[in-house]
């Protein structure tokens, strides 16, 4: 894959990223059997684009799993104080979820840890790390911890206001 080409491919992943991040500041519908989907299928293209780069590229070695458990445990905590910060209101019948406005600090948090990691991966050079592969798997693990949390938070609001 030329430069130009996996350039590319990182602005398209970042602009998808992006739009989903801006997605969750607006009220939707929680539609908690399709609340995994997404970060399930950003997992597995995440890993079939890191695995690509690894078979093409760099090998598996303790040092880049040693750097990428770091940052694992970093943006799962992050996810799941997302789904902390989750609003619900009820519509309808229905719950509506959205995160807060200060959400975006903990977006900002996500954000320097992802830089972080690529920087480091960068100077110590583990190149599997600030690979698109890598930006999906963070990315995805992220939003699974945030839906897991969101999803156990509804399930106890709504048998909650069932009960009201």
């Amino acid at each position: 894959m030329s430069s130009h080409t996996g350039s590319l491919d990182t602005l398209l992943v970042v602009l998808g990223i992006v739009a989903l991040i801006i997605r969750q500041f607006f009220w939707r519908s929680a539609d908690i059997a399709r609340l995994l989907k997404t970060p399930l299928m950003i997992l597995a293209a995440g890993a079939l684009w890191m695995g690509w780069d690894a078979l093409h590229g760099e090998p598996l070695t303790p040092r880049i799993f040693e750097v990428a458990l770091a940052e694992v445990v970093l943006v799962l905590s992050t996810g799941a104080v997302m789904g902390m910060a989750t609003q619900f209101k009820p519509d309808h019948g229905l719950l509506r979820y959205r995160l807060v406005p200060a959400g975006i600090l903990l977006w900002l948090a996500f954000l320097a840890i992802r830089v972080g990691s690529f920087l480091y991966a960068d100077r110590i050079g583990v190149h599997l790390l600030d690979t698109t592969g890598a930006i999906l798997l963070s990315f995805g693990l992220n939003r699974l911890s945030n839906a897991l949390v969101i999803k156990a938070r509804y399930e106890q609001l709504r048998s909650t206001w069932a009960r009201a």
